[in-house]
């Protein structure tokens, strides 16, 4: 990145305040929530804390793809989860090329300190390109295959504001059911449970202009960011949403997959085969095991 070779020794200052735990650090393409207040020698100029007068909602950016002051990005990459730090860069809003506008009456000339406190970070799957729609993995799920329209599915729901709030919760009871394409939960969300697999736990993070009505949230307004985490319990193709050519299509889809994955497993065999490995299976239908 051109811009961090603005970086010269010195030009950086970071003082921890409480340090970190772990051994990882963010790198490009992670995806880190922060809480940062900036200050001058005269107070605080703006924050995310509720305390200094901010909304209580932390930043979200990606590293690499979000724009930032060069000095503060640099900073986060020597941060570890939990860590609080006090940063002042010499390279900020006063930068020429600076991709970070701020209000006419910042005072971007003025030395700024910015405390800094890495609450998380984590590998970014982002369903759009402005990182409107983004989902964290929290546990894998098995298998191959994701819904898709017009899957049915039954997934563990819930939701909270960006500041915590739980705003909805399909977590008890029987889980929440729907059909893809259907408008029943919102579009981004269904962007986020399109990638996942039957199990698999995630948390999808999506921004305010990506947030549309559904019965799953009937109200929007205010609302900057929700977070909606979903177990994927279940999902099944609804044939009844489609014509005969879709039908047949989606047919063409299982065989060519079935192909293919027989294909990947004697490519398998044989790679096994050429070390030595002997590889057998068992088979149900005749109750013993034969070699392949």
């Amino acid at each position: 990145m051109k811009r961090r070779k603005k970086i010269v020794p010195g030009s950086l200052m970071k003082a921890l305040t409480w340090p970190g735990g772990g051994d990882p650090r963010p790198s490009d393409a992670d995806r880190f929530i922060y809480h940062c207040t900036i200050q001058t020698l005269d107070g605080v100029v703006e924050s995310t804390r509720s305390e200094n007068g901010g909304r209580g909602t932390p930043i979200r950016h990606v590293l690499g793809k979000s724009k930032m002051i060069v000095g503060l990005l640099e900073g986060t990459l020597t941060s570890l989860k939990g860590e609080v730090a006090m940063m002042k860069p010499q390279l900020h809003y006063g930068e020429d090329d600076c991709p970070v506008s701020v209000a006419y009456d910042f005072p971007n000339d003025d030395e700024l300190h910015f405390g800094i406190e890495m609450l998380d970070f984590f590998k970014a799957k982002a369903r759009i390109d402005d990182l409107g729609v983004v989902k964290k993995v929290i546990n894998e799920g098995l298998g191959w295959e994701s819904p898709r329209e017009p899957y049915e599915v039954t997934a563990w729901i819930s939701a909270e504001t960006g500041d915590g709030k739980l705003i909805l919760s399909h977590m008890e009871g029987e889980p929440y059911f729907f059909t893809i394409v259907k408008s029943e939960v919102l579009k981004s969300l269904e962007m986020g449970i399109g990638t996942m697999a039957c199990g698999e736990k995630a948390v999808v993070y999506v921004n305010s202009q990506y947030l549309t009505q559904s019965p799953l949230i009937p109200v929007i307004e205010g609302l900057e960011e929700v977070h909606f985490e979903v177990q994927l319990v279940h999902f099944i193709q609804d044939w009844a949403g489609l014509n005969f050519k879709s039908i047949m299509d989606e047919a063409e889809k299982i065989r060519l997959t079935a192909i293919q994955r027989r294909k990947n497993l004697n490519l398998l065999k044989l790679s096994m085969r050429s070390f030595g490995i002997r590889v057998g299976f068992w088979s149900i239908q005749h109750n013993h095991r034969r070699p392949l």
